[in-house]
């Protein structure tokens, strides 16, 4: 073999490799091209499925502030807090005539009953971003077990002496830190020399 011939079958190996080289490339590219093109779609699918997943979490939330009892709640607390705002606005204003007095009270009751539908929803929202649909579910199936109906039912009582002892509690170190406080401050000053 001559030089010639040496020459003449390595550039003949070398162009072999290089058009392996170049058709794996070609591969590369084209899958690559075909994902880029994909990609879109994979997206919209994902988007659909996380907006899926979203909106049964919102309806198993809807279904647990139902379970709680969440709109009675919230008009029961709009039945509590108009009477009271209706009482310091008369304080604050003495002279409001009974009419006057009747329009505000029914606009307030009217604006958040309107609101309450909205509130849910917010409150939904919430519960819906930190909970599975399962979690949601089984929260759900608690507060209509008889243990979470009697949870229900005793706790507006079971707040208010909760708030009552940790009021207790934070009077009791109020007072023991300015016991220590009037007792360092009553000691004489050391000595120094």
């Amino acid at each position: 073999m001559g030089l010639g011939d040496f020459v003449w079958e390595e550039w003949v190996n070398a162009s072999q490799r290089g058009l392996l080289l170049m058709t794996r490339s070609i591969s590369v590219l084209s899958v690559l091209c075909l994902a880029l093109l994909t990609l879109p779609f994979a997206a919209v699918a994902n988007a659909q499925a996380a907006n899926a997943d979203m909106n049964a979490r919102l309806a198993a939330a809807s279904d647990l502030i139902d379970a709680m009892g969440g709109r009675q709640s919230v008009i029961d607390q709009i039945n509590r807090v108009i009477p009271a705002q209706m009482q310091a606005l008369q304080a604050q204003f003495p002279d409001l005539t009974v009419e006057t007095r009747r329009l505000i009270e029914k606009s307030m009751r009217d604006e958040m009953t309107l609101g309450v539908n909205q509130l849910l929803t917010q409150m939904a929202n919430a519960w819906a971003r930190r909970f599975t649909v399962t979690d949601l579910r089984q929260i759900a199936a608690f507060h209509r077990s008889p243990s979470g109906q009697r949870l229900r039912a005793q706790q507006e009582d079971l707040q208010r002496e909760i708030a009552e002892i940790g009021r207790n509690w934070g009077a009791d170190i109020g007072r023991r830190i300015q016991q220590r406080l009037q007792e360092h401050l009553s000691k004489p000053p050391a000595l120094v020399s």
